[in-house]
């Protein structure tokens, strides 16, 4: 489950172009392959797909305990398989990178309702 607090996680965020046609199909293929694949990762968090109503859009929001943690996902014995079933659920999709690379963030500011208890 996400969890933002500023300054906690470790955030990489990607945003892709696909087809309306394959938007679900996109995110329940690639979902499935972070499930099988980086979910076992030391640090790994969340990962989240979000789905834009015009059905072009997919935004990935991913959580890591921290950038370092990230960065050694990427030398994980299995990481090769686990990029290139990646690589390959984004051609099959045809979906498209936005700016061509993956966004690093931080949680700056959190505004929260507090409960109603009227």
């Amino acid at each position: 489950m996400p969890t933002i607090e500023e300054n906690r996680f470790f955030t990489p965020i990607i945003e892709f172009e696909v087809a309306p046609e394959n938007q679900q199909a996109f995110i329940d293929a690639i979902a499935d392959e972070v499930e099988r694949y980086f979910k076992s990762y030391v640090g790994f968090i969340s990962a989240s797909f979000h789905a834009s109503d015009d059905g072009q859009r997919v935004i990935n929001y991913a959580q890591w305990r921290s950038k370092e943690d990230w960065t050694a996902s990427g030398r994980v014995p299995h990481n090769d398989e686990a990029s290139a079933a990646i690589l390959e659920v984004i051609k099959r999709y045809g979906a498209e990178p936005l700016r061509g690379k993956v966004g690093f963030f931080r949680v700056a500011r959190v505004i929260v309702k507090e409960d109603d208890k009227s």
